[in-house]
């Protein structure tokens, strides 16, 4: 083969793999701002819950508890009714020992909270009023720690239901929604910008040391001219 062939495709070869090196170097540096940046975020929401702190439980219509949220405790809001629709949103909801769920009546249906099945020794036995919006309900969950389960009583047959379920964290456990993607960093293989600079370099010597045993033993010496007598 001619130097002229050799030339090109050596060139060609390491261009693509420049190229490739390129485009890794640049998600490399996303994904790591994006890890860096996660934190801030993490911080961002804290806040917006602590400055959520309920004080005093409340009740718009005449029903009413009193209670102290302590510092560090947050509020938690359940839509009831919402658009007109026979659910409490979210359905489920996750709390610690002192904070403070909310039921906001939304819509022109009438509506209650009424609870069914609480864990023993729970001091929650509330069966609010059936009311429309604009309505208001509050408790503070100071435990103990189970499933605090309620229904809307006019619409418990249509499947109108919600619990409350204390624990430590006043997080959902973890691992209950399947197999979830993790990114290397997560993994503990820390992807670095350097990393993918010296990958691509060793693709390029890689390329041209294929290319140039290919060229020298890999086709006969006429392979360049077949029809040269």
């Amino acid at each position: 083969m001619k130097r002229r062939d050799f030339l090109k495709i050596a060139t060609g070869s390491a261009g693509g793999a420049a190229a490739v090196g390129a485009v890794g170097a640049r998600s490399s540096s996303s994904s790591s701002a994006v890890h860096q940046q996660a934190p801030g975020n993490a911080t961002g929401n804290g806040t917006a819950m602590d400055n959520s702190t309920a004080g005093n439980e409340t009740a718009a219509g005449g029903d009413s508890e009193s209670g102290d949220g302590g510092g560090g405790a947050t509020t938690k809001t359940v839509k009831v009714g919402p658009n007109n629709q026979n659910v409490f949103d979210p359905a489920e909801v996750y709390v610690s020992p002192g904070d403070t769920v909310k039921w906001v009546w939304e819509g022109s249906t009438g509506h209650n909270v009424h609870a069914t099945s609480v864990p023993d020794e729970a001091g929650w036995d509330a069966q609010t009023e059936i009311v429309s919006a604009p309505h208001e309900y509050s408790h503070t969950f100071e435990g103990p720690t189970g499933e605090y389960s309620y229904v809307c009583d006019p619409h418990k047959s249509l499947g109108m239901k919600g619990k409350v379920i204390v624990n430590e964290n006043g997080q959902a456990p973890s691992g209950g929604g399947g197999p979830v993607e993790r990114s290397p960093h997560e993994m503990g293989v820390p992807i670095q910008a350097h990393y993918v600079g010296i990958a691509t370099i060793l693709m390029m010597i890689l390329s041209m040391v294929y290319t140039f045993f290919v060229l020298k033993y890999g086709e006969s010496r006429n392979a360049s001219a077949p029809n040269k007598p």
